[in-house]
């Protein structure tokens, strides 16, 4: 497991030349965001969840992007462990966020019938 972490992390370094540990919370944010696309739009229909699944991705790059203009960018020329910082701190950002809107409870996603 630790293997894969860490090809991961040097894979992200490598194309992107940023220490980025916030990828985890984008991912977990665009979980949150299906679900809740699929309970508002689509629950019963295929067709609707890959929709769903294309506006959540839709929705995490422009989050995604609005970090990267807004946090990433400022410290681009600065040292290394001031980028791991500040994706850290985007890490505990998003957390928060999500226990905010979608609170500490455990969702059970809706089954869908063809």
């Amino acid at each position: 497991m630790l293997f894969f972490i860490a090809a991961g992390l040097t894979l992200i370094f490598g194309v992107s030349r940023i220490v980025n540990f916030a990828h985890g919370s984008l991912y977990m944010l665009g979980a949150f965001f299906i679900f809740t696309l699929v309970l508002l739009f689509a629950q019963d229909t295929i067709d609707g969840f890959f929709t769903s699944v294309l506006r959540a991705g839709i929705g995490v790059a422009v989050v995604g992007l609005i970090s990267a203009i807004w946090a990433l960018r400022r410290v681009n020329s600065l040292d290394d462990l001031m980028q791991l910082i500040i994706t850290i701190a985007l890490v505990l950002i998003i957390r928060d966020v999500v226990r905010w809107i979608w609170a500490q409870t455990a969702f059970l996603f809706p089954c869908l019938t063809p």
